[in-house]
């Protein structure tokens, strides 16, 4: 059955307040929440929210999902009105090839307040309705013209209804998020923001930030593999010889 975006969009929260996160999502600091060993900004959500709103989206719904640094992931924890568009958004990310350019999961459900600080309001992730991607390359308030995350991916999302954290202004800039709320107020959208509910969609251009030829590395012997849309910290080499004659550039390290 193909998931239906644009009713998924139209019903879709603001994410101008809290007030209206909790009328959509519930509000998982409410009755029963408490401290949390993380730190002030952090918090054990109310138990009956968890119980009724948490789900955790298996790892077979999300085929080539990219890998969590330093931990085996097992599933991922969302709000249970996102998991269906997460799952449908990422299947299409599979079926159009783009889920090799995403690097690194960082992370989804998170109990705690904007900013890692307590006198902001609630995060979106705290509404398990936020993920994040490649946060390496994309920290916070890295500029939109340093972020590295691929732009196509950006796009498979934003067309799909997502708001992108890379597009918020100075010094908010958020490069590694999704979130499933409206787009902020005053915040510029791309052209194909909401897409999905709008009409059919048009073919993603070439990127501008794609290679135009991969780049394949040896180290030690080893066999060529395609770094192409990666950063690769090369420590200690003997030698290190690139061969950019052909229409691939090869990269052997010794």
């Amino acid at each position: 059955m193909t998931f239906d975006f644009k009713a998924a969009i139209q019903a879709r929260p603001s994410g101008e307040s809290t007030a209206a996160l909790i009328n959509f999502y519930g509000n998982p600091e409410g009755p029963g929440a408490g401290a949390s060993s993380q730190g002030p900004a952090w918090f054990t959500p109310s138990s009956a929210w968890a119980r009724e709103n948490l789900t955790r989206v298996q790892m077979s719904d999300l085929p080539d999902w990219p890998t969590y640094p330093g931990a085996e992931i097992t599933g991922v924890t969302v709000h249970r009105l996102v998991a269906p568009v997460l799952i449908a958004t990422w299947a299409d990310v599979v079926s159009l090839g783009l889920a090799k350019h995403l690097r690194t999961f960082n992370g989804a459900f998170a109990a705690r307040h904007m900013g890692h600080d307590r006198t902001r309001p609630l995060s979106v992730h705290a509404f398990a309705a936020a993920i994040d991607f490649d946060a390496a390359w994309n920290g916070y308030g890295v500029p939109l013209e340093r972020m590295q995350i691929n732009r196509d991916v950006v796009r498979v999302f934003e067309e799909r209804g997502w708001t992108w954290g890379g597009r918020w202004s100075t010094p908010y800039e958020d490069g590694m998020h999704f979130q499933w709320t409206d787009p902020l107020k005053g915040t510029p959208t791309a052209d194909w923001q909401d897409a999905k509910a709008k009409a059919a969609l048009q073919p993603i251009p070439a990127s501008p930030f794609a290679p135009t030829r991969r780049v394949l590395l040896s180290q030690g012997g080893g066999p060529f593999t395609d770094i192409s849309d990666a950063r690769v910290e090369i420590k200690g080499a003997g030698s290190v010889v690139i061969n950019a004659k052909e229409s691939d550039v090869w990269v052997r390290v010794d």
